[in-house]
C-alpha cells in the first residue's frame, strides 16, 4: 500500500505539481515582459522602466518553496 501511494505521487502528483508551477511562473514572466515592452514604448527612460519593473514584480518577496506548499495543499 505504502508502494503504491509512493508511485501516485511520483508518477501523478509530482509531474501535475511541477507543470502547474511552470505554468504560473511563464505567466507571470509573460506579465512582465509585457509590463517592461509597454513601459519602453511609452518612452520611459530606462532606469524608470527597471525601476517600476522590481516595484510591480510579483514574485518579490515569495518563497518558492511555500508557493509549492500552496500548491501541494490545493491538489
Amino acid at each position: 500500500m505504502i508502494l503504491r501511494s509512493l508511485l501516485k505521487f511520483l508518477f501523478f502528483h509530482l509531474p501535475r505539481i511541477a507543470f502547474q508551477t511552470a505554468g504560473i511562473l511563464r505567466a507571470i514572466n509573460r506579465g512582465r515582459r509585457a509590463f517592461r515592452r509597454g513601459l519602453e514604448s511609452g518612452g520611459l527612460p530606462k532606469e524608470v522602466v527597471e525601476e517600476l519593473v522590481r516595484e510591480f514584480d510579483p514574485l518579490e518577496g515569495v518563497n518558492l518553496r511555500e508557493l509549492m506548499k500552496d500548491l501541494k495543499l490545493q491538489g
